[in-house]
């Protein structure tokens, strides 16, 4: 293996129960419940792609229009409180920085926009371990599609099978292998019930096995 490709939200920090608690809360303040299998269903694909829209779910529910930038206001409030204490998940820094000493290329595929992992991976101080950053700005289709990883893994100059690729979601390891990479999935709290199956390993965290005990 040659090179090592991360998934973004909820593999390396955990966007996506914050997310969820978020929604939940909006949904509970409309005497509503957010269905959590509905929510589910949407993790891992670009926003335009996704068939879940909790904004026009909410208003079917309720039966009237919402004021969707009073909702988006008070949902970015929850949520970034929640996130702004989230740490990186375990195992990634000790990951990264393994990949960095055994001389492997460290990319980045993400369904997410660019302005939101570029901005987050700076915050987190992650970014310089990156040589390659593709997201849903620099392809046709985002997860379960495969191309992300296509693209990454050529930017490389590699085939997808010198790819190891580290994905939390259905979506994303569905991609991942589509593509012909190795896929190790680490769920999180909101994707653990998920059928993730077609990866190669399961693990908890990132930090329940080291880099050396894949690549040898």
């Amino acid at each position: 293996m040659r090179a090592l490709i991360f998934d973004f939200d909820g593999t390396i920090l955990d966007t996506e129960t914050p997310e969820f608690l978020a929604w939940e809360k909006i949904y509970h303040q409309h005497d509503q419940i957010l269905p959590r299998e509905l929510w589910l269903s949407a993790i891992g694909v670009a926003p335009e792609e996704a068939t879940f829209n909790p904004y026009t779910h909410l208003e079917l529910l309720v039966g009237t229009p919402l004021d969707r930038e009073r909702l988006r206001q008070r949902r970015r409030k929850i949520f970034y409180t929640a996130l702004d204490t989230e740490p990186i998940r375990p195992g990634v820094a000790d990951w990264l920085a393994q990949a960095g000493q055994q001389g492997l290329a460290i990319g980045l595929a993400s369904s997410s926009p660019s302005v939101w992992v570029e901005s987050h991976l700076e915050r987190l101080g992650l970014r310089g371990h990156f040589s390659a950053i593709y997201t849903s700005d620099h392809v046709a289709r985002a997860k379960p599609h495969p191309e992300l990883y296509l693209k990454t893994a050529a930017h490389f100059g590699l085939a997808p099978s010198e790819c190891i690729a580290i994905e939390d979601s259905y979506n994303g390891v569905t991609a991942a292998k589509a593509a012909g990479c190795y896929c190790i999935a680490t769920p999180n709290p909101m994707t653990a019930a998920m059928d993730l199956s077609a990866a190669d390993r399961v693990v908890g965290s990132l930090a329940e096995l080291s880099l050396e005990s894949v690549l040898y």
